[in-house]
């Protein structure tokens, strides 16, 4: 939690947490909240997002517990898997661009996708594997993950 909190304090910029923020409002909502509209069409279009967003999580959680129940473990692992990938990804991406952007280092694209994608896999064969990597890079990646 502390790096975190770190990570949050001096790699963020303000224009990346509107930015972020503009991201996940977006992706989450179904209905736009308008000033234009009145208190009771804005309660009713919140609500609606409200139960969306609840559906699907009950709709995955399901899923996964029927998976469970049905002994597909391959097919959770490879999900688990799947996930952890994408999110050393895209949320190791989304950080390192910012600390590029702050701290104006100098980085070509090939380095910058090489540099994510070994990021990624590093991080899900020390998670999913352990078997080369030592106990320390395997904690930092869980660390990292949480």
């Amino acid at each position: 939690m502390i790096l975190s909190a770190l990570a949050v304090q001096f790699i963020n910029t303000p224009q990346s947490r509107r930015m972020a923020q503009q991201q996940l409002t977006s992706t989450y909502t179904v209905f736009d909240i308008d000033d234009d509209s009145s208190t009771g069409e804005n309660l009713a279009r919140s609500l609606v997002n409200t139960l969306v967003i609840v559906s699907v999580i009950c709709a995955m959680t399901f899923l996964i517990v029927l998976l469970y129940k049905f002994r597909c473990m391959k097919l959770l692992l490879g999900y688990m898997i799947l996930s952890s990938t994408v999110l050393f990804f895209f949320l190791g991406g989304f950080i390192f661009t910012v600390a590029i952007q702050k701290y104006r280092l100098p980085v070509d694209t090939f380095s910058y996708f090489f540099s994510l994608y070994n990021f990624a896999m590093v991080g899900t064969i020390a998670i999913f594997y352990q078997t080369g990597i030592s106990a320390f890079i395997t904690h930092a990646y869980l660390v990292a993950t949480s």
